[in-house]
């Protein structure tokens, strides 16, 4: 199954309404009391277990995609709201106790998402308040367009917010309970902030609250929240930054309806190649090569797409979701059903996939080295690849190759196999597939293949859901 999108952690020293964020607890949004992670849709979601709905306004304007909540509010006026009335069963935001009784406490509110589209001509794509229904206590609202997020109406920070961030609004308890802080990415934008709207309901609200002033589309991918004011949590050290691949560039979902990208090799926009008679077959999102003994099937990404993006230092960061059916019973081909090769004009990765293994070719003379033992057939596994772009005595010991998330070569050397192709001009090209009739071959499904040209990045999973923490 696709799954939507992750993203963003980041962090941050800074002052909370006069309190030192070095002095508020840190709580990650896993551990909120109140969790929507878009495993349902809004009229379905029962966070406090009460038997009841949290939240109402849902309608065909609403999808579930791959763990995500999209959201089309280009008509305006489509939002959803947590307003039942006090003691109602089936409300987590009032079971929450965000009421002037409970004030002091506070409150945190995190979500993940990102603005798809703003409609011309409107001031705002998404919003997203909350109030405690207490006209003495200061209400939180967050307005987002497609390259900035608002407090009210007053702009808090530039930002490309087509792309994926974790947002986070705090309010003060026993400090003041009329002060917000707002964090993007773990980041504090704005502190001391002051009403962001006028309202009298105790109610969380997201979407697009006026046919006039909100229209747009989002995806969200979580929203958590409970009593307390928390900081986010600090930022790992002496760790390299991650990133989930659904926030790379460059991305190929294997849907027969992508122009760039439809299955048999040539056969798309960005993409060159071949194959036998058993062509490939893109369907469900999922690209399924079964291949007789001897049977050919790869492509070769357009210079357009990868070399002219990937210089002699550029630092790259590859992903492939795959699943292994077999493997061809040839002693020359061994264990290797699918080779992938990744080079810049000076040095090359090879690797390959196979049904129990994963093998690193370190030169072009038909050596391989195993780094992974285990089972690729039981299951979806998703393999990484990233490249530093440092080199150490003149070849390049930058490689790392993931599986799972989990780290299984590092420091991999540069395959010397580049040398077989430089009067064609790569190794500067990225290849993969069922290569060659005798040293690979097999079946196998891909479920997505995904780069970025913007750094190494490790590994990160994708991000559940939209995320609104309340504390």
């Amino acid at each position: 199954m696709k799954r939507v999108a992750d993203k963003c952690m980041a962090c941050m020293v800074a002052v909370v309404a006069g309190v030192a964020v070095a002095d508020l607890p840190r709580l990650d949004s896993s551990q909120f009391d109140y969790k929507y992670e878009m495993n349902a849709l809004p009229t379905a979601e029962d966070m406090d277990n009460s038997g009841a709905n949290d939240f109402t306004g849902s309608g065909d304007w609403t999808t579930l995609e791959s763990g995500a909540l999209k959201m089309d509010m280009t008509a305006g006026g489509k939002y959803l709201i947590s307003d039942k009335t006090v003691g109602t069963a089936g409300d987590a935001w009032l079971g929450m106790g965000a009421t002037s009784a409970t004030g002091g406490s506070g409150y945190t509110i995190e979500t993940i998402l990102k603005i798809d589209s703003q409609v011309s001509g409107i001031q705002y794509a998404f919003n997203l308040q909350a109030s405690t229904g207490d006209s003495s206590i200061c209400n939180a609202c967050l307005n987002f367009t497609t390259n900035g997020i608002y407090w009210g109406n007053t702009l808090l920070t530039n930002l490309d917010a087509t792309a994926w961030h974790t947002y986070r609004v705090v309010r003060e308890g026993s400090g003041d309970v009329n002060k917000f802080s707002v964090y993007v990415d773990g980041v504090l934008v704005k502190d001391g902030l002051g009403n962001g709207i006028s309202a009298t309901i105790n109610r969380v609200l997201f979407g697009s609250p006026g046919a006039s002033a909100y229209k747009g589309k989002a995806t969200v991918a979580y929203l958590r929240f409970c009593k307390g004011a928390f900081a986010p949590p600090a930022a790992p050290t002496g760790k390299a930054a991650k990133k989930w691949s659904g926030e790379f560039p460059v991305q190929y979902e294997m849907s027969a309806g992508d122009a760039r990208f439809v299955g048999k090799p040539a056969g798309g926009t960005d993409w060159s190649g071949t194959a036998d008679s058993n062509a490939p077959i893109t369907q469900n999102g999922v690209l399924s090569v079964i291949l007789e003994q001897g049977e050919l099937a790869w492509w070769k990404a357009n210079d357009s797409v990868w070399s002219a993006n990937v210089g002699p230092d550029t630092a790259y960061t590859v992903e492939l979701r795959i699943k292994i059916r077999d493997k061809w019973a040839l002693s020359s081909v061994g264990d290797r059903v699918v080779q992938i090769i990744c080079g810049n004009p000076r040095d090359a990765a090879v690797f390959y996939i196979g049904t129990s293994s994963v093998t690193w070719e370190p030169s072009g003379a038909a050596t391989y080295t195993a780094i992974s033992s285990a089972d690729n057939t039981d299951a979806w596994h998703t393999f990484r690849l990233t490249y530093s772009g440092a080199s150490q005595s003149g070849r390049p010991y930058a490689y790392a190759l993931w599986r799972d998330g989990e780290i299984i070569g590092e420091n991999l050397k540069s395959s010397t196999i580049y040398n077989q192709y430089a009067s064609s001009g790569f190794p500067n090209l990225m290849r993969w597939g069922v290569t060659s009739q005798t040293t690979v071959g097999g079946s196998f499904d891909v479920d997505y293949l995904r780069w970025t040209t913007d750094g190494a990045w490790d590994y990160r999973e994708q991000p559940k859901g939209l995320v609104i923490s309340f504390y």
